[in-house]
């Protein structure tokens, strides 16, 4: 018998691209900007541009925003000015690995 497959948290696979984004605008862009380009570099679809949650907001979008959210409370994103997202001093290594926290 085949073990089911888990399925994670969809707002995952944006996690890079929103790191890849921000190191592209400088470290920092507003959260339409960050938005827009990671939608254009993930290639999304229309169709799934036009999936909503169950309050009518964009699934896509709303994905983008929990890993944004994430990405905050782990530390790697400033969230201290509204509609704006920027790297931490915690990010720092090449690519998206994160720096290492002290011991």
């Amino acid at each position: 018998m085949a073990a089911k497959k888990t399925k994670g948290p969809e707002f995952l696979r944006f996690v890079a691209p929103i790191i890849d984004t921000l190191k592209e605008l400088g470290n920092s862009g507003t959260a339409g900007e960050v938005t827009e380009r990671v939608i254009e570099r993930c290639k999304i679809s229309d169709a799934e541009l036009e999936a909503t949650t169950s309050n009518g907001q964009s699934r896509v979008r709303n994905q983008i925003a929990w890993a944004r959210f994430y990405l905050a409370k782990a530390g790697l994103l400033d969230a201290s000015h509204r509609g704006v997202w920027a790297h931490t001093e915690r990010w720092s290594g090449p690519g998206t690995e994160p720096s290492r926290a002290p011991e």
